[in-house]
């Protein structure tokens, strides 16, 4: 296949993780039918970028509730605004722009600093959709160079533009990127933050892959990707985070979009990561699978927590959903519904005490797990165990002894 980034016909298939339902599509019964799609990571040879080998059209992600949300990272905005700030050029009259909703809380930061003329791409107004679940799997579609020139024109093209995690989800990265340059004014700088694979890969973290994510970047391989929209990079950074780094690159436009321009031919360290990544892949199924199977046998029933793309990635990649009693979770809209590809049912947390879970895995953000444990204090009194199925976590269950 041609590259997504490059264009290069030099795409080799890495690891196929066979085909799984769509981990937004929650069943309302435990039979209902599902419609899988093929999960083959590949690399190019030329360019070094991980990607899928085949992008999941955006119409087959469009999820069927209009309750899903997604929350970003944060720790990092306040640093990001200010580099942005001090920028030649950025003043209080500058026109800030966004993409999503996922900007909302950026735009909020530089209007505390007195930067008044901001505005953001909406569903409706903007993009004319109607559907109220369509998210961030529809507006990369929709952001193309023809689109967002007529929302610059009614708008005001954008002296800084924020983008933050979705191209990522990009199907036609060119187009993509196009689109956010016709949004940007020449000499206007866009940022674009994207999460870093790497740890993911060192570690041989199989939750990485999601049906949602075209691309996979590190940031050897994200450096020059907004060349292709005209934008010359100003500074990149990588902000450590518990559990995926993020990559904050801050582009100015110089010129109109056009291929890629890689200024470096690409590291062989690249397709080792994805080389090891994949290699590791059956034996590190064997292995869980065993750990569990005997745990099961001789302490007692396993629980997931946290019912999202994490915890069908994990049961479904790594095979082991049969060996797992229920996935908990306190969404109400996710309640009584069944986990996609796994089938197991979404219980409330606290059904992990009244059931007797004496393993529960946190399939959910590092951060996040010390709060999860101290309001299920229950589990641990009853001489329950709590793990992660991150291999970040201090406490991965890859590398604890149960």
């Amino acid at each position: 296949m041609a590259c997504l980034v490059c264009g290069a016909q030099e795409v080799k298939q890495a690891l196929d993780l066979g085909s799984h339902p769509v981990a937004s599509f929650f069943l309302p019964e435990k039979d209902t039918p599902e419609h899988a799609v093929d999960l083959v990571l590949g690399q190019c040879a030329t360019c070094g970028t991980i990607q899928l080998m085949k992008p999941v059209s955006h119409e087959a992600l469009i999820p069927p509730y209009d309750w899903l949300f997604a929350r970003e990272p944060e720790e990092h905005l306040d640093q990001v605004v200010e580099q942005i700030v001090a920028l030649p050029g950025v003043t209080t009259d500058s026109v800030i722009g966004a993409l999503t909703s996922k900007d909302d809380t950026t735009i909020d930061r530089f209007r505390r600093k007195g930067f008044e003329r901001t505005w953001r791409v909406t569903l409706d107004g903007d993009l004319g959709l109607t559907n109220p679940a369509c998210g961030i799997e529809t507006v990369q579609k929709l952001t193309t160079p023809e689109r967002m020139a007529a929302i610059a024109d009614r708008r005001g093209a954008a002296d800084v533009l924020i983008v933050r995690h979705i191209l990522e989800h990009a199907e036609n990265l060119h187009d993509f990127v196009g689109g956010i340059a016709a949004l940007v004014k020449p000499g206007g700088i866009v940022m674009v933050e994207i999460p870093d694979c790497t740890n993911s890969l060192r570690l041989h973290d199989y939750c990485m892959p999601w049906e949602e994510h075209s691309l996979y970047f590190t940031p050897e391989t994200f450096a020059p990707v907004l060349t292709m929209g005209g934008f010359e990079p100003i500074r990149m950074d990588v902000f450590p985070l518990p559990f995926e780094n993020s990559i904050v690159q801050l582009a100015r436009k110089v010129g109109l979009p056009g291929p890629v321009k890689r200024d470096q031919p690409t590291d062989a360290s690249q397709s080792q990561l994805l080389g090891s990544y994949a290699a590791d892949f059956e034996p590190t199924r064997r292995e869980l699978r065993a750990k569990l199977t005997k745990f099961r046998a001789e302490q007692g029933p396993i629980a997931l927590f946290g019912a999202g793309h994490l915890a069908c990635a994990f049961a479904n990649f790594l095979g082991v959903a049969d060996l797992i009693d229920f996935v908990a979770d306190d969404t109400p809209q996710k309640i009584g519904k069944y986990l996609p590809g796994a089938r197991l049912p979404i219980l409330p947390s606290a059904a992990l005490a009244e059931r007797g879970i004496k393993l529960c895995l946190l399939a959910l953000s590092v951060s996040s797990e010390d709060r999860v444990i101290e309001r299920n204090s229950a589990v641990a009194a009853s001489g329950g165990k709590f793990a992660s199925i991150l291999r970040a976590s201090p406490r991965s269950i890859f590398s604890l002894a149960l």
